[in-house]
C-alpha cells in the first residue's frame, strides 16, 4: 500500500477519502520554526525525487522512521520568515525541478539535471502538478516559465482557496496520488474556474477526487510516496 503525506491537520473526511482510495495517510509533523498557518505543511518540510525523499534536517528523524523509502537529511533547517523557509519547496515538474534555487536545500537540486528558476519561492504551493507534463497555477510568473519550458499549464483566477485565514494556493490544495488520478482537497465547483480545472485534468486522461466538501483548502499538497 502506498503512503500519501498529508498535514497533521487534515480533517477526517479528506482523512478517510484518501483511506477509500487505498492508501496509507502519513500525518505531517509540526514545525515549530514555521508560522502556525504552515507549520504542518508536508511541501514545507520534505521534497520527494527519484524515489527519495529528501527532508529538512528537523523533520528528518520523524519521517525517516514512518515513510516506506529512503530518507536523505537535507543540510539546511527550516527558518521562520521568507526565504529561509522555502528550502524544501520545491516543484517536481516534467524531470526538471521548478524552484527558487538560491534558496533551495543543494540535496534537491542535485537530484535533477534541469533546474527551472523561480522567484516565486512558494514553488510547489504555487503549482498542481497534473500528470507529468502539465500544471495548473494563479501565479503570472510561474505560468510564463512553465509555459517557456514547454509545459502545458492553465493559469487560474488567484483566491478563493483557504488557508487558515489566509489566501491558500492551488498546489497546496492538491496531489496527485497514483500516475493517473489527482486529489483536490475540496469541491471544484466552489472555485470560479472549477470547470476549467475539470476539463483540463480529463483531457489529460487524469481522475479526479474531491477529498471533502466545501471551498478548496490548502493543506501543504497532498504528497505520494512512491
Amino acid at each position: 500500500m502506498k503512503q500519501v503525506i498529508v498535514d497533521y491537520r487534515a480533517d477526517r473526511e479528506s482523512i478517510d477519502a484518501i483511506k477509500a482510495a487505498g492508501l496509507e495517510v502519513v500525518r505531517s509533523m509540526k514545525i515549530s520554526s514555521l508560522y502556525s498557518e504552515v507549520d504542518g505543511h508536508p511541501d514545507m518540510q520534505l521534497h520527494i525525487a527519484n524515489g527519495k525523499a529528501i527532508c529538512a534536517p528537523e523533520a528528518f528523524f520523524y519521517y525517516s522512521e514512518i515513510l516506506k523509502i529512503k530518507t536523505i537529511k537535507g543540510s539546511i533547517n527550516i527558518g521562520s520568515s521568507y526565504p529561509n523557509d522555502i528550502c524544501y519547496n520545491a516543484c517536481s515538474i516534467g524531470g526538471c525541478v521548478l524552484c527558487f534555487s538560491r534558496h533551495t536545500a543543494p540535496e534537491i537540486l542535485s537530484e535533477y539535471k534541469t533546474v527551472i528558476d523561480t522567484r516565486q519561492g512558494y514553488s510547489k504551493c504555487s503549482v498542481c502538478v497534473v500528470g507529468k507534463d502539465a500544471a495548473i497555477t494563479a501565479d503570472e510568473g510561474i505560468y510564463k516559465t512553465l509555459t517557456a519550458c514547454g509545459i502545458d499549464v492553465l493559469k487560474i483566477s488567484p483566491g478563493f482557496i483557504e488557508l487558515y485565514g489566509m489566501g491558500g494556493f492551488i498546489g497546496g490544495a492538491s496531489g496527485m496520488i497514483s500516475k493517473d488520478h489527482i486529489a483536490f482537497n475540496g469541491e471544484l465547483g466552489a472555485h470560479p474556474d472549477g470547470e476549467s480545472i475539470r476539463s483540463f485534468c480529463r483531457s489529460r486522461g487524469i481522475y479526479i477526487t474531491e477529498l471533502r466538501k466545501g471551498t478548496l483548502r490548502d493543506i501543504g499538497t497532498i504528497m505520494l510516496v512512491p
